[in-house]
């Protein structure tokens, strides 16, 4: 199978001079990359011994993947949009970034309880899982304080995260 001809399109529209796809969908997209690498490492360790970590580390996926294309749709609607209607996609906006944030974080309790059992020979694509939903986290921070000083909206996320990242390290 050729999985770059799927990604041509969206990587081409990311390096082009408009809104969408932006910062959020990219970290979206690498977060779901760093959770499949980590299901790929239990997968090949022990997937019986850790399937309640499994199937918790699927459910998040399942959650976030949508946002790689949602970020974008409501992004475009935040650009396009006067008042009202301009805050309540703002406040769409702010939910997407936290619901990542805080399912990095999720990430980070469940690879400490399988990291023990995980084999040598996979630890590799382990750890760079672990270190994508590491970037995911940053990218949060990153995207709540764009929006911070372009819609002058503080998240009070922004400050638990960064606390977070630094624990993670």
């Amino acid at each position: 199978m050729n999985y770059r001809t799927g990604f041509k399109k969206y990587l081409d529209d990311l390096g082009k001079r408009k809104p969408s796809p932006g910062g959020g969908s990219a970290v979206a997209l690498i977060f779901c990359t760093g959770l499949s690498l980590i299901e790929k490492a239990i997968n090949f360790s022990s997937p019986a011994k850790f399937k309640n970590q499994l199937k918790k580390l699927q459910a998040l996926g399942r959650k976030i993947y949508p946002n790689i294309d949602k970020d974008s749709l409501i992004f475009a609607k935040i650009m396009s949009s006067k008042t009202a209607k301009r805050a309540q996609f703002i406040r769409q906006s702010e939910s997407l970034i936290i619901d990542l944030g805080q399912a990095s974080l999720k990430v980070f309790s469940l690879a400490k309880e399988v990291e023990s059992g995980i084999k040598k020979s996979i630890i590799s694509d382990f750890n760079i899982g672990l270190e994508c939903a590491k970037i995911a986290l940053r990218g949060c921070i990153l995207n709540l304080e764009a929006n911070e000083k372009m819609f002058g909206k503080r998240s009070k996320f922004i400050a638990p995260f960064k606390k977070s990242l630094k624990r993670w390290r």
